[in-house]
This record gives structure tokens, C-alpha cells and sequence, in this order.
């Protein structure tokens, strides 16, 4: 039996067994109610062919057909109404492998916004009221983590929520209004595809404490109400390398690190170093409290240097605000973990060129074009050697390369010498240098660089420097890997280069 007979054998079995579905009634999925729109979610019930696949079923209303989400062993079907079904009185059919089912009557207004938040068990009961209270919305500062009970929304952070029944054309000409217990929130963006939309919105810094009432307006028809409980505790989602922001929850004594999260509070402070308390919001590392660089809390992030003294092990990362203490961040302290600061090139997002300039000079060794792109004159010979500019170094130069995260640094690098004090700058004169116990080891296009300096820049803490020359026979291009290892610990980045 050939491989077409064999196929045109199981099709004809399949159609043979294949049963029309029965609809007994259906509901939206996420109000309970009978209240729909284009794009608004079904839970449909009725008699459905056990153990079948989604993809063998298919919706129809007002003459508009889109496939099913889910078929749930024969007890109810998942399903969402065609963004582009037209308003008013209209049928609802369901088919399965090309079998009918019977047709009930469903009403669609010309928008039906709600927010989601219930779920169907494979049981086919509707999981219980309350967990519509919270299920609609996202922390965006931490990762789309669901706000809930326990992870509550903080005043003042910015949260994601899940919009359905819109129809077809979003987003609408008028920004959809969101409003928490009556207070019109900040929306900051508004992103949508037919039928469906998610919104980022700025709990007001006011809102009450407790389960506050918010509602969508979407070209004048407002949603459900959906329950979002508010609370006072800052949390924290991650700490990492404030350089390349990467070794996630490892830090090194006296690095810049940024701290990701919510409920971090408002005004902005910019520029708070040495203060360990601006705005009232502190970091601590096993209850030290850090120096703050920037507390950035209106988009959930905080610049902070690990305290210098910090002793190799894990560590607690605690937030305290007036609203109270966050959870504890389990971060884990190690002698060295390297980072390159970067600039990224607005034409090429992926590319991450290293902050790396002539010795004593502003000139940035990267891609003319990307130069060109950030706006920076690329002819440096004709500048003065303070003149910002950027073009390809060349193999044979020497660079200073500017990181964070590598670790202890003394007076002349003495393992036993005393430690540049948390909070202090190294001298801008340079009298003492404050070099670190520990050599980085970088390579230059795969080749190993000599590297002559390594310590804190003179005015800065937290921000070290290492000078190198790159190898003679280093290749040229745009692209050129660079890598610095300290402590075991790898980062890496791209310089330009090109020949003399």
C-alpha cells in the first residue's frame, strides 16, 4: 500500500468517526457574563469529540471563522470571538473536521474591552471569583510576574495589564484611559493587534492601600472591574552587573550594580552618590547600607556600589522605603566579576562596542558609521586629546578600557593594605593609585593584550580602569572581540579597529 492510498485511508476513517459538535451554551471567559465583543474570550460548553486536538476545530460568527485555543476533552472548548465578526445580532457555530455544529445566537456590540483573569480547570469548572482579583496584571519591572495577594503593585510602578473584546482596529485614535480607585492613572504605552491589547499604566503614587477598583476606557466604553491589590513594600527581581548587566546575582566588592525591580518610589534622584538614603529609599547589602549612583524608581531600578568591605559568600539584598522592607535578594559576593561598560549603535541594536578610548584622550575606539549614527565627529587627529570623538583605533595603540566589578583595590594593589573607603573617590590627582589585588587578563581579537594598569579612575568609585596595548598583530575590523577575565569571571564586548 503506497504512502497516498495509506493517507487517503486515514482521512476517510477520520471523517467516518468525526461527530458535529453539540453547543449548549457559552460565556465570556473572562467576565462571566454575556457581554461580547470582537476578540472577546469564550468558555463554550457542550458535547465535543473527547481527546481531539485544537487545530481540528474551527469558530464562526457573523461569517467571520478563526481557529479555537483550546479543545478540553470533550467538556468545553476555549475559544476567542473573530476580531473582525461584525456588531450586532449574529450566529455562533462551531466545526470539527468539517462537521457543524448546531448554531446559537450570540450579540456583539461594537467593542466589549475587558480584563482577563479567570481560568478554566480540564474539570470544566470556573476557578473561584477572588482569582479575578488579581490575575489581570503584570509586574513589568519584574519579568511580567503576575501581581497577586502576596506580590502586590506598588505606588508608582508601572504595571502591564491584558485587554480583550476591542476589535479589530487598535489601537484606537484615542489612548485608552485606565483608572485606579477613581484616580486617572499614567498610560505609558499601549501596544495592540486585532482584538486584543496590553497596556502599561502607572499606579498613581496615592492610591489606597488594599484592593483597589481599576477599569479600562477603550474609545469610550469602559471594561470590567478588575480588583488590584496595592501595597507599600518595595521588591526585587534581580541584581547584575551595572556595566554589561549580566552576571545576574553576582556581585563583586566596591562594582556598580544594578538593582531591577518595583516599588522603588518617586521622585527620581539621578546623581545621589555618596547619599544611602535618597528620597528615603535604601539598599542594603547584610544590612550595610550601600551608596546609591541613581534611583531610577519610576522605571524600577537602582545604581548601587556593593560596599567595598563585603566578605566573599552570600549575601542578603534588602530595599527599605517608608512602605517598609523588601524580601531578601540572594545575591552572592565573589572576589571579581568583571563588566565592560558599552555603547550600542542605534543602527546596529546587537552590537555592543565597548567603552574603550587612546590613552589620555576621549577619543572611543568604534565603527566610523556607528559613530556617525551616535551624532560623534570621527576626524580625532584634528581634535584636542580631551575633544570627544570616535573612530577605529589601530593595532600597536594603547587603550583604557573602563569596567566595573573588579573587586578589592588598595594603595599600589597591596593584598594587605587598607581599602579605599565605601562611599570615598579615589584621588583626582592620582596620589595614591588605587590598584586592584587582582590582575584581569584581557585578549584582543583573540589575542592576549599586555595590561600595564588596572585600578580605580582618579575622581570615580566603582568605575575602574585598565590600560592595555593592543597587540600588533591583532586583525582589523568593526567588530573585533574584546575580553577581560578577572576572578574566573568572563565579559566580553567589540572594538573597531583598522590599519594605519
Amino acid at each position: 500500500m503506497g504512502p497516498r492510498v495509506l493517507l487517503a485511508l486515514l482521512s476517510l476513517t477520520a471523517a467516518a468517526v468525526a461527530q458535529p459538535p453539540k453547543i449548549t451554551s457559552f460565556v465570556n471567559s473572562a467576565t462571566l457574563d454575556t457581554n461580547f465583543g470582537p476578540g472577546s474570550g469564550l468558555v463554550i460548553y457542550g458535547t465535543f469529540t473527547p481527546h481531539s486536538a485544537g487545530r481540528d476545530y474551527s469558530i464562526t460568527v457573523g461569517g467571520q471563522t478563526t481557529g479555537i485555543n483550546v479543545a478540553a476533552d470533550g467538556v468545553f472548548i476555549l475559544a476567542t470571538v473573530p476580531p473582525t465578526a461584525p456588531p450586532g445580532a449574529q450566529t455562533l457555530v462551531i466545526t470539527y473536521l468539517g462537521q457543524a455544529s448546531n448554531p446559537l445566537p450570540i450579540n456583539l456590540a461594537a467593542l466589549a474591552p475587558e480584563f482577563g483573569g479567570r481560568s478554566v480547570t480540564i474539570a470544566g469548572t470556573l476557578t473561584p471569583p477572588e482569582f479575578s482579583i488579581y490575575r489581570p496584571f503584570s509586574h513589568a519591572a519584574l519579568n511580567g510576574q503576575y501581581v497577586t495577594p502576596v506580590s502586590q503593585a506598588a505606588r508608582g510602578e508601572i504595571l502591564s495589564a491584558n485587554i480583550s473584546g476591542i476589535g479589530a482596529d487598535f489601537p484606537p485614535a484615542v489612548t485608552p484611559i485606565v483608572t485606579v480607585a477613581g484616580e486617572t492613572a499614567n498610560v505609558v504605552q499601549a501596544n495592540g493587534s486585532a482584538g486584543y491589547a496590553t497596556i502599561y499604566f502607572e499606579v498613581p503614587n496615592d492610591a489606597p492601600l488594599g484592593i483597589d477598583p481599576v477599569i479600562a476606557t477603550v474609545a469610550g466604553v469602559a471594561s470590567n472591574t478588575a480588583g488590584l491589590p496595592v501595597g507599600a513594600a518595595p521588591a526585587i527581581a534581580s541584581v547584575v552587573n551595572g556595566a554589561s548587566f549580566r552576571s545576574t546575582g553576582v556581585v563583586a566588592p566596591g562594582s556598580i550594580v544594578s538593582v531591577f525591580g518595583a516599588g522603588f518610589g518617586s521622585p527620581d534622584n539621578l546623581a545621589a552618590f555618596p547619599s544611602t538614603s535618597p528620597s528615603g529609599v535604601s539598599v542594603l547589602f547584610g544590612g550595610t547600607p550601600a551608596p546609591i549612583f541613581a534611583l531610577a524608581g519610576t522605571v524600577g531600578q537602582i545604581n548601587v556600589l556593593v560596599p567595598m568591605e563585603s566578605q566573599n559568600g552570600q549575601v542578603n539584598v534588602t530595599i527599605q522605603d517608608s512602605g517598609g522592607t523588601s524580601a531578601a535578594y540572594s545575591a552572592t559576593v565573589v572576589s571579581a566579576a568583571p563588566g565592560m561598560f558599552f555603547f550600542t549603535d542605534p543602527l546596529v541594536p546587537s552590537r555592543h562596542n565597548a567603552v574603550a578610548a587612546t590613552a589620555n584622550t576621549a577619543w572611543f575606539s568604534m565603527p566610523l558609521s556607528m559613530a556617525a549614527s551616535m551624532g560623534l565627529p570621527t576626524n580625532c587627529s584634528a581634535l584636542n586629546p580631551a575633544s570627544v570623538c570616535a573612530q577605529p583605533a589601530h593595532p600597536g595603540d594603547y587603550l583604557q578600557l573602563y569596567v566595573t566589578g573588579l573587586g578589592r583595590a588598595t594603595v599600589n594593589g597591596d593584598p594587605n593594605g587598607a581599602l579605599l573607603p565605601t562611599g570615598s573617590v579615589a584621588p583626582l590627582s592620582g596620589n595614591p593609585l588605587y590598584q586592584t589585588v587582582l590582575t584581569p587578563a584581557v585578549t584582543i581579537g583573540g589575542q592576549p593584550a599586555t595590561v600595564l594598569f588596572s585600578g580605580l579612575g582618579p575622581g570615580f568609585s566603582g568605575l575602574y580602569q585598565v590600560d592595555v596595548q593592543i597587540p600588533a598583530n591583532t586583525p582589523v575590523g568593526d567588530d573585533v572581540p574584546i575580553q577581560i577575565v578577572c576572578g574566573g569571571i568572563a565579559d566580553s564586548a567589540t572594538i573597531a579597529l583598522a590599519n594605519k
